[in-house]
């Protein structure tokens, strides 16, 4: 018997990234999910039988089958666990229950594996993490939320006023506290593009140019009108200092997610091309190109191959 408080599937479709096929849904609340099964075989991951019968049994919060491995567990953050062991079920346009993961954690599997496999935790089977990676690439171009829209026809359906309503909850009109937001190893990853000590930022000397870096790469790609939104609510002044810093602007709930997805692809890409600054300016400028204040993409800068 069908539940009363489980959502229904509005919009549904198959991504297919590289060759990857994972089937998504947009949920009538607006949440777009990824089928929990459908993952699992993009990755090439199958769970054991002492999986299945665990989860028959429903012994406490599981996790799925492609990060059910003891040896990945080092690398699972905890907010991952937490989230992912909670699957979203809903019901298809089949009229089928199924589990949904929201489809944000992407880029965060993709991690997983990727960093499990530079450590050698997939000697026996090294086409896992490649495969982690192609995905990534592959859905970085355009924004896993895009593609959801894109492939389940749900972005004919959005209003007009779409990007109004996004850039409202993804910041704030007034500044809040100060929530650390950039993690060290994006930093980290720019100072060994550019050659540069990474000591003396550990102590707090950042060289100014990487607020300029901050804006192109972070604020004027994550989404359209965001570079322009925090130029309006934190200007600077005839100094040419900011009254706060950007981040407070951002929504903790909502913003700070996407935040996190954009930065952790812009460090990936940088470990991908071994650290080459020049290859990882024409990485990003393929994959998350440049918005103008009109919504639509920079034309693409062409750097040479290194």
């Amino acid at each position: 018997m069908m539940k009363k408080d489980i959502l229904k599937a509005t919009h549904q479709g198959e991504l297919d990234l590289n060759g990857f096929k994972i089937s998504s849904a947009v949920l009538e609340d607006g949440t777009r999910v990824l089928v929990n099964r459908s993952l699992a075989n993009a990755f090439g991951i199958k769970g054991a039988g002492a999986y299945w019968q665990k989860k028959k049994e429903q012994k406490g919060a599981l996790l799925p089958e492609y990060l059910s491995a003891k040896y990945l567990e080092p690398f699972i953050p905890d907010e991952i666990k937490l989230t992912i062991s909670k699957p979203i079920p809903y019901i298809n346009l089949q009229g089928i229950e199924t589990d949904g993961v929201p489809a944000q954690l992407l880029a965060d599997l993709c991690d997983i594996y990727i960093k499990a496999g530079e450590k050698g935790a997939f000697k026996n089977n090294t086409e896992i993490p490649e495969n982690a990676y192609q995905i990534l690439l592959a859905f970085s171009k355009v924004g896993i939320i895009a593609l959801v829209d894109e492939v389940t026809g749900y972005q004919e359906t959005r209003d007009k006023d779409a990007l109004r309503q996004f850039l409202e909850k993804f910041m704030i009109e007034d500044k809040g506290r100060w929530v650390k937001t950039f993690p060290d190893e994006f930093f980290e990853a720019i100072f060994k593009m550019k050659g540069w000590n990474w000591q003396s930022a550990v102590k707090g000397q950042k060289p100014g140019v990487v607020g300029r870096y901050i804006n192109n790469y972070v604020w004027s790609r994550i989404a359209p009108g965001v570079m322009q939104e925090l130029n309006r609510l934190n200007p600077k002044d005839e100094k040419g200092k900011r009254k706060a810093k950007n981040p407070q602007f951002i929504n903790v709930d909502f913003g700070h997610p996407k935040l996190k997805e954009h930065l952790n692809a812009l460090t990936l890409f940088a470990k991908a091309v071994g650290y080459n600054w020049g290859n990882w300016q024409r990485m990003v400028e393929r994959a998350l190109p440049r918005f103008n204040p009109d919504g639509s993409a920079a034309q693409e800068i062409d750097f040479p191959e290194e």
